[in-house]
């Protein structure tokens, strides 16, 4: 296999109309560049081979095909092929149905966009999670193959040793696989519960508490993380300028459009309060790497927010802006409120100083605390310009607090 198609993501685009793959095709050249590697075929059964012949990663699938009948025969038959275990599907169609994405996903495509209405920034970042996801499969498989062909090369490689080799592997494949099945009816009641959990609470908390990493009682644990809060600036007057739907309409875009950079990143939405964003990173489950992932994640939002900021001035006549404020370290997580409706969250400083730096933030700026700069990676570190300001007085904090604004290089 070629090695630079190796390290990145094979995509197929099964569409008749090759205008939309050429359109999505330029997209992910712009967003990805060579990471991707992106073919088209208007061919059903040569899309099919591909996707069980492991030479795709990823297809991406009109389901209106002419002389193939109804989608969701459609979707059925593809969703049954043993390569989309392997291969994540993902729609991208010109039909309008709504319940018919429903359809696709219990089928189990990975994503569902409809052509016209589909946001280019979502695309981006629903893909970029996607391509990630997969990415790390592939390196879990090539390094079960390396470690393999170590085996062989230690324990010697002669046709016979290979062969009773290979076949134990393929043994222990069809166990794997029965206990795949057997677990499988389980799975597909926890899809149930996530599903419908999930529309209350935030999907990282469904994952963490059917894994039991989370355990649904009222006691807190110190923990160290990032707080982030996000604000628009202006707001209560800008909304005074819209009508009632359009307010909820450019909420909707502006909450989406900055979620799909926070959870793109590891990041836990903890709430949201009017306009405001407040988002944790290393938790419920700790990482090491939560600074370098708020950080970027605030430096990108903020991109992201510039770049809608066009659509919103020509949609409703507007062009807010937002500050962000990111704080490092220790905070008490845990449940709070009543046993009739419990909320995860973070308390203590940290929450409080991250809101104050959002607080004092201009339009445009991130402003983030000592323990974060101090603690984030040199790659990271490399990436942006990290400014300190004049120290500050933060409201309800005693003394003067070193505070540090940071932008792209």
């Amino acid at each position: 296999m070629d090695s630079s198609i190796e390290e990145g993501v094979r995509v197929l685009h099964l569409d008749p109309d090759r205008t939309a793959f050429e359109t999505l095709f330029g997209f992910m050249a712009y967003w990805f560049g060579d990471y991707v590697t992106m073919r088209w075929t208007d061919n059903l059964d040569y899309a099919i081979d591909e996707l069980n012949s492991d030479r795709i990663d990823i297809l991406i699938t009109e389901v209106i095909i002419p002389g193939q009948g109804d989608p969701t025969v459609f979707i059925d038959r593809l969703m049954d092929q043993p390569g989309a275990a392997d291969s994540p599907v993902v729609v991208y169609s010109n039909l309008k149905e709504d319940m018919f994405a429903v359809y696709a996903y219990r089928a189990g495509v990975a994503e569902f966009f409809q052509k016209k209405n589909s946001n280019a920034y979502l695309l981006q970042y629903r893909f970029r999670n996607l391509f990630r996801m997969q990415f790390r499969t592939k390196l879990l498989y090539r390094q079960i193959d390396e470690a393999l062909h170590r085996f062989q090369t230690a324990h010697g490689t002669s046709q016979s040793e290979i062969k009773d080799l290979n076949e134990l592997v393929q043994e222990m494949r069809g166990e794997l696989e029965k206990e795949y099945e057997s677990r499988h009816k389980l799975e597909e009641e926890k899809k149930k519960i996530q599903s419908v959990f999930g529309m209350y609470v935030d999907p990282a908390i469904v994952q963490g508490i059917m894994k039991g990493d989370i355990a649904l009682e009222q006691k807190g644990v110190e923990q160290e993380v990032s707080v982030l809060f996000a604000d628009i600036r202006g707001y209560t007057a800008m909304a005074e300028q819209l009508d009632a739907e359009k307010v909820i309409s450019f909420l909707n875009e502006y909450f989406t459009s900055m979620t799909e950079v926070l959870l793109g990143y590891e990041g836990l939405i903890d709430k949201y309060i009017g306009d405001a964003i407040m988002c944790l990173f290393g938790a419920p489950v700790y990482t090491a790497e939560h600074r370098d992932n708020a950080v970027q994640a605030a430096v990108e939002m903020q991109s992201i927010f510039d770049l809608w900021n066009q659509n919103w001035k020509q949609s409703y006549g507007i062009s807010p802006h937002m500050g962000v404020g990111v704080a490092s370290g220790k905070v008490t997580l845990g449940n709070v409120g009543s046993f009739q409706k419990l909320s995860y969250t973070a308390i203590g400083d940290t929450v409080n100083v991250a809101s104050r730096l959002e607080g004092i933030a201009k339009p445009g700026q991130v402003l983030v605390n000592t323990d974060l700069v101090e603690g984030l990676s040199d790659e990271v570190r490399k990436k942006y310009d990290f400014h300190e300001l004049e120290p500050v007085q933060l409201k309800g904090k005693q003394g003067l607090h070193r505070v540090w604004s940071v932008q792209f290089s």
